[in-house]
């Protein structure tokens, strides 16, 4: 059965600047999405952070736009404008009317051409993202998922954290952040992702008028992030707090590895949903936890799969026996019809459903893109998870849930236990 009934296209201009459309006349909206390929996989460690600062600080001001007018004239048309950091690349995105597709076009590209970096608003901003990193280490569970990734990567580009550190903050100047900027906010390295009732041709329109036409030089710029040496370790830090927060980091695939497609169908049946093995034995009938989740995270050359959880100290062991438990059963016996049926299903009804938003498709085909060069391919999804097997499921478990790899942290009161040696018992 064939889901797409969107036109989807990938094109290159001279300079090396895609485009990505995806067409949508069902709909009145228009999202537009602006992907660099920066992120801590393009940071050296002194350099930490550096990404996620200029995410903030090209909303600051630009050469013809102060902060106040980049939010005053989005607002002014009932458009909203924002931006994320991730790992591998930096997104800044609009969502319109389509009627006002173009005014969005005109905003984004002055955030990427034409940020100022002004050293006031920077000393401003530098506080705001401290605030931000203040905010983080107050949170217990971004703290264990934080410094269980960071122990796992040790000594890879991945081990930082994408806000950075104060320290690394303090050390950043306008100087350095037009120098990162130069480097990796070039044609070559960028995706224009525009996704919604706007034609292709009217999306060339604007990605020539706006970016191409500003864009100098040409070529194939691209960070290269070479393959993590892993690391089974356990990191600990004790914390205040009434739980005790605990997470595990096995090794996964690479983003663009074809597994990826059954490692997804593992996660919804064994971790992610309410009607998961590990929810449904931890949560449901051992009443250990309210919150605990399995799900893969992946990058070029490069994947890990976490789990975690939050449990009170007297449930702590037991629940990390109940996890050992399911993985064991399931390492086992493997997954059942029913389980690889609804697995499926969930998966497919989450990807269909996703392209019912504009906002949605823009960022799965712009993320897509600029973390693999190529269309993201909607139907051959759906083939792909329909062609995932019993015996694809237990293969990719079996790759993953390896005990001599797992690393893992805990922060609590008591941050003595030591989560992989029970792990591994």
């Amino acid at each position: 059965m064939c889901y797409n009934i969107r036109m989807q296209r990938l094109i290159r201009f001279k300079s090396g600047l895609k485009l990505v459309h995806v067409f949508n006349p069902a709909v009145r909206s228009v999202a537009i999405g602006v992907f660099v390929g920066a992120g801590v996989v393009s940071e050296s460690a002194e350099q930490a952070g550096i990404s996620h600062f200029i995410e903030h600080m090209v909303f600051k001001g630009t050469t013809t736009r102060s902060g106040f007018d980049i939010v005053d004239q989005t607002d002014s048309i009932g458009a909203q404008i924002n931006a994320y950091t991730a790992k591998s690349y930096t997104c800044f995105h609009t969502v319109s009317l389509d009627s006002n597709a173009e005014k969005c076009a005109d905003i984004l590209a002055d955030l990427y051409f034409h940020p100022t970096f002004d050293p006031e608003e920077l000393e401003k901003e530098r506080g705001v993202v401290i605030e931000e990193i203040n905010e983080s280490e107050d949170t217990p569970d971004d703290v264990c998922l934080e410094r269980l990734l960071t122990a796992f990567f040790k000594g890879h580009p991945l081990e930082k954290p994408i806000l950075g550190s104060k320290r690394t903050l303090h050390s950043m100047d306008s100087a350095a952040l037009k120098q990162y900027h130069r480097k990796l906010y070039v044609p070559s390295n960028t995706v224009l992702s525009i996704a919604g009732n706007i034609s292709f041709e009217d999306a060339i329109s604007l990605a020539e008028k706006y970016f191409e036409s500003r864009c100098e030089g040409s070529g194939d710029f691209r960070v290269e992030v070479p393959p993590a040496e892993l690391h089974s370790v356990v990191t600990r830090k004790k914390k205040g707090i009434e739980q005790t927060h605990i997470g595990f980091a096995f090794p996964c695939y690479p983003y663009a590895d074809s597994r990826m497609i059954a490692v997804q169908v593992l996660s919804v049946i064994f971790s992610l949903e309410m009607s998961s093995r590990l929810v449904q034995s931890v949560r449901e009938r051992l009443g250990l936890c309210y919150t605990i989740v399995g799900y893969p995270s992946s990058y070029q050359n490069n994947g890990v799969y976490v789990i975690y959880t939050a449990t009170g100290p007297a449930g702590a062991e037991k629940a990390i026996r109940a996890i050992r438990r399911e993985i064991d059963l399931l390492l086992k016996d493997g997954v059942t019809d029913a389980e690889l049926a609804k697995g499926k299903e969930q998966l497919k009804t989450s990807l269909v459903l996703g392209q019912e938003s504009t906002a949605s498709m823009m960022r799965t085909f712009g993320a897509h893109a600029i973390q693999t060069g190529e269309l993201y391919d909607f139907d051959g999804r759906i083939a792909a998870i329909d062609a995932v097997t019993k015996e694809d499921v237990l293969n990719v478990a079996k790759h993953i849930f390896d005990f001599s790899r797992v690393a893992g942290s805990i922060v609590a009161a008591d941050d003595s236990l030591d989560v992989v040696k029970l792990l591994r018992a």
